[in-house]
Parts: structure tokens; C-alpha cells; sequence
């Protein structure tokens, strides 16, 4: 584990063990980590632009790097899918997926001696103030198999603010274990689909009830490390700006849940709910069986 990191995370492990999370203060460096990207996207938005048959300016200054972004895609819906698709490929956030900090902090919260990206979990979240693909409370886990001691680092790319909606965490919930997807009505044709925004865990309600639901509010270069089994949901963009945030997701290779099921893909990898919730159960079994 690098040096500078000894402090941060010897602080930070019990309170990640007893939480289920735990927000690392100024993990990244803005200038370093987070401008890049920050001016990558304005020339992402201005190249997908082109692509639709206009020109966008990209701001001078990088927080503003989205301005106008909205009005782009109000002229042209397809504008928010193709800077969400493509915002993986830009360099500077693969750097963020491998960053040497984070990479650290996973290994020193998890033990981990063997650690890897989650690559297709990885990605740039851009949630207008539309809401209109707002994620339901869910875990990570069941979106790939790979790790269940797996750790999702969420970071702003914009200035945050509470009106932005911070995401929303359930404390503690990751003690419960792994939770069954509800197979609920045209859940399969909206997974046949490639929809996955109405997913519900079973008795949703019921397991909320018994956890505090908390919305912590960071900063750039601040990071929040989230257990793959807590639950969590987007919060409620009441902003008159885009919510952007970058997601990196890594994996122990020697969790034996992992090992068991054989690193396999999750929901997005053509399962359905009743392979899903097979394989939610061998988890658990895995888990009670140590």
C-alpha cells in the first residue's frame, strides 16, 4: 500500500466494515485526476455534437465543461447516449479505473492481495434533472458475479450540491446478504430489451425499514468506497445542471464467493431473472457454508 494512504484507510476500515461505506476526503487530486477528464467530456460533447450535424463550443473554464449540454440533448436525444457510451473509451477515466489511489484503498479495505477492475461496471453517470433513468435501490453484486468482496468508488465530476442530489446509501445493509431480484411483471422483456433502470429487490420496503438512509455530500477529489452488497439508489436531481460522477469498480480475485461461481457475468450479460436469483442463492449458500 502506497505510504500516503496509511493514514486515510487505517481510519477509514472500520468505519467501511461497520457501514457498509465511507467517504475517502480528497483521495483524488482535482487538478490532476479530475480536470483532465472534466475537459475530455467538453470535447467529447462537442465531437458527439458533430456527429448529429452541429457545432458546440466547449467552455473555457472545465467546471462548466457541460454547459449547454441539456439544450443539445433536448435538440437531440440520441447526444445523452453517445457521451454516456463513449465517456469509457477517454483516457483520462481509464487512469481513474487503475488509479494507483484507489487501487491502494481497495486493497488496503478488502485484504486483498490479487485485485482487478470490474471493468464492465465501470463508467461516466450523467443523470439530468429529467430523472429520467434515476436508479431503484439495488447492490452491485448481482451486476457481476466476479467478487462479492467487490468496492465501488463513486466520484463527482462537477461541483456537488444537495439540491444535485447526493446518492442516497442504506447503512448497514450490506450485512444482510445478497438480495433476490423481484421477478416482477415484464421485468424479462424490459431485461430482453437492455432496460434495467426498474429493477426491485424482493420486500424492498421491508429491508429499507430496518437501515438509516443516508445522502453524505462530497466534493471533487473526494471519494465514496461502497461495499458491492449496500444498498444505494441515485438521488433526486433537483438541479437545474447535469449530475455527472464517475463509478470505478474493483474485485478481489480470492473472494471464494467469486471463485465458486466462476467469476461469471451478472444481469447484463444475457441471464435472466431466474439465473440471476439461482446464482444469488449460491452466494449465500457459499457465505453461510464458512
Amino acid at each position: 500500500m502506497l505510504t500516503s494512504l496509511r493514514p486515510l484507510v487505517d481510519d477509514a476500515k472500520a468505519a467501511f466494515e461497520r457501514d457498509g461505506f465511507v467517504v475517502l476526503r480528497g483521495l483524488l487530486d482535482v487538478e490532476r485526476d479530475v480536470r483532465p477528464l472534466q475537459a475530455d467530456l467538453g470535447r467529447l460533447i462537442q465531437r458527439s455534437a458533430r456527429v448529429l450535424g452541429e457545432e458546440h463550443l466547449i467552455p473555457g473554464n472545465p467546471d462548466e465543461f457541460d454547459r449547454g449540454f441539456i439544450e443539445l440533448v433536448a435538440r437531440h436525444p440520441r447526444a445523452s447516449g453517445l457521451v454516456y457510451d463513449m465517456a469509457k473509451a477517454l483516457i483520462p477515466f481509464a487512469r481513474l479505473c487503475v488509479h494507483e489511489r484507489i487501487v491502494g484503498a481497495f486493497c488496503a479495505l478488502r485484504g486483498a492481495e490479487l485485485a482487478g477492475s470490474a471493468e464492465q461496471m465501470c463508467g461516466v453517470r450523467i443523470d439530468r434533472p429529467d430523472n429520467r433513468f434515476r436508479s431503484p435501490w439495488h447492490q452491485e453484486f448481482p451486476s457481476l458475479f466476479r467478487s462479492l468482496e467487490g468496492i465501488t468508488f463513486w466520484t463527482p465530476l462537477v461541483p456537488m450540491t444537495a439540491e444535485m442530489g447526493p446518492v442516497l446509501l442504506s447503512r448497514g445493509s450490506h450485512r444482510d446478504g445478497v438480495h433476490r431480484i423481484d421477478a416482477g411483471e415484464g421485468t424479462e422483456a424490459e431485461m430482453a430489451a437492455g432496460g434495467y433502470e426498474n429493477f426491485r429487490i424482493e420486500r424492498e420496503d421491508e429491508v429499507l425499514a430496518r437501515h438509516e438512509i443516508v445522502a453524505p455530500l462530497v466534493a471533487m477529489g473526494d471519494v465514496v468506497a461502497l461495499d458491492f452488497l449496500t444498498l444505494h439508489r441515485s438521488g433526486i436531481n433537483r438541479s437545474r445542471r447535469t449530475r455527472w460522477s464517475a463509478q470505478m469498480r474493483l474485485m478481489n480475485f480470492d473472494d471464494p464467493v467469486g471463485i465458486a461461481l466462476g467469476w461469471t457475468g451478472g444481469i447484463k450479460s444475457g441471464k435472466t431473472i431466474g439465473d440471476i436469483n439461482a446464482l444469488i442463492d449460491r452466494a449465500n449458500a457459499v457465505v453461510a457454508a464458512s
